[in-house]
């Protein structure tokens, strides 16, 4: 059975998370007709916003943020029309607040090219000692074997695979305090996993790609709308109006015969594809199939056998303004990061955003407390430890990093709380986990995407559009 007015598809994509997405719009691109299949109610995978029971806001499901090293992301973007959804810094500049509350900031001028940019934000950097400032020096080395890494025919390696961030960093003599205010604040953001933990080469590729050869690389993107309104729908849209077909609650089986040849199932229909591209994440892969494929059987195994890690995020809405900038790191504490989500919707494309960061925006979610109110969101990376903690507990946490990292806020009263758990947010790069798949799989004609695939990067939005990407050029080429 066939889509009522379509009697054939020639790609059918799995999941409408960034892979998925950027993929069947590659596709659609090239010419194919194609069929998405969403099971959720609502399109984004883990990368996707709902609205608040008692605001209407629309709340994304964790901050994510985007670097301006992701070229393909910020291709796909521009490819579906949604490129004025996100707002670049012009240079990395942000602001950090220590365990003793002294704020300062870090910024590497564009004016010098990469990584000498690095190096001279650092030394103008005044929350290091100069012994800190110095230690830098350490990781010129390792960050040009990194970038050197992705050429062809590169033999030297950056990192081991058996060694964590923090041995890595160690290794190449970064003190303590460049490690919890740099360092280790990038690890936990890009692997999601503390740096203790999580490999070294997957870290090491990372700043290989934002200190590459354009200075603006290592600069923040951030999402100017709720998560599926900055891509999911705009990509949906893209695809449609070039003949493809999304639905969403849709839940789909597989089926592979014999033969190879692959059905698809869901809600009662079925299809018949020589071209199916799998965009679920390792946890989801298994619970497509009834009965799993001896040629995917080890890749199913592997995909069982991946762990997770989680990320916490708890939202607070204040009845005033609380910080007067989109976002603030705060290292060495349980919540690394705060977002001000009117700020940060309401940034604008320009350079100049900063002076335009009260403009009201008409798609900027109504705050809880009127006009003058803010919300806020804490996250917390490689959140194992505080997972299953309640939600007052957290809340009680997040309020009190929050109190002792900026004590003039206390007199601003908080009118709505909630917490946002994502227990599978991204797998484990700690050393030994199971190999992580290629595109292409031992079923001809079924790819894989996700951010789980063997990208080099971590399970980042950069990964996942990445690998959507391989495998429509592989289906389409």
């Amino acid at each position: 059975m066939a889509v009522a007015g379509v009697t054939a598809y020639d790609v059918l994509v799995i999941g409408a998370g960034f892979a998925g997405l950027s993929a069947a719009a590659r596709c659609a691109t090239r010419g194919a007709r194609v069929l998405v299949l969403e099971a959720r109610s609502r399109l984004g995978g883990r990368a996707t916003a709902f609205p608040d029971r008692e605001t209407g806001e629309l709340v994304d499901n964790g901050q994510h943020v985007l670097l301006g090293c992701y070229t393909e992301t910020l291709a796909f973007l521009r490819d579906i029309g949604a490129i004025d959804h996100v707002s670049a810094q012009p240079q990395l500049s942000v602001t950090m607040i220590d365990r003793h509350g002294r704020r300062s900031r870090l910024t590497c001028p564009t004016s010098l090219p990469s990584p000498l940019h690095l190096l001279a934000g650092v030394f103008e950097w005044d929350a290091l000692s100069w012994r800190d400032r110095w230690s830098v020096l350490g990781m010129v080395t390792p960050i040009k074997l990194a970038r050197r890494e992705r050429l062809p025919g590169a033999q030297r390696k950056a990192a081991s695979s058996g060694e964590t961030v923090e041995s890595w960093l160690i290794r190449n003599g970064q003190t303590a305090r460049i490690r919890e205010m740099l360092w280790d604040p990038l690890a936990l953001a890009a692997l999601n996993q503390p740096p203790d933990r999580a490999a070294a080469p997957a870290f090491a590729r990372v700043l290989g790609e934002m200190f590459g050869s354009d200075p603006r690389a290592a600069a923040i993107v951030l999402p100017t709308k709720p998560l599926h309104l900055m891509y999911a729908e705009p990509a949906r849209r893209y695809v449609e109006r070039h003949g493809g077909t999304v639905r969403m609650s849709a839940a789909a089986k597989l089926r592979v015969d014999s033969d190879s040849r692959i059905t698809v199932t869901a809600n009662g229909e079925h299809w018949s594809a020589k071209r199916v591209i799998s965009a679920v994440p390792w946890f989801a892969l298994p619970d497509l199939f009834d009965a799993v494929p001896a040629p995917l059987t080890d890749l199913v195994h592997r995909a069982r056998t991946m762990e997770s890690c989680p990320i916490v995020t708890v939202n607070l809405w204040f009845n005033r303004r609380i910080i007067d900038e989109p976002f603030i790191g705060l290292p060495g504490r349980v919540m690394q990061w705060v977002f001000d989500k009117r700020l940060v919707f309401g940034l604008l494309r320009a350079e100049g955003a900063s002076a335009s960061l009260a403009e009201a925006r008409p798609d900027r979610p109504r705050a809880a407390a009127g006009d003058e109110a803010s919300h806020v969101s804490l996250v917390s990376s490689g959140a194992e430890r505080i997972v299953s903690r309640p939600n007052d507990e957290l809340i009680q946490l997040a309020h009190q990093e929050l109190y002792e990292a900026m004590p003039e806020i206390r007199s601003a009263t908080v009118v709505r709380t909630t917490v946002v758990r994502e227990p599978r947010a991204t797998f484990s790069l700690a050393p030994g986990q199971p190999a992580r798949p290629a595109t292409e799989t031992g079923v001809p004609g079924f790819f894989l995407a996700g951010d789980w695939i063997d990208t080099g990067l971590p399970a980042t939005i950069e990964s996942a559009v990445r690998s959507g990407h391989r495998a429509a050029d592989l289906c389409i080429g």
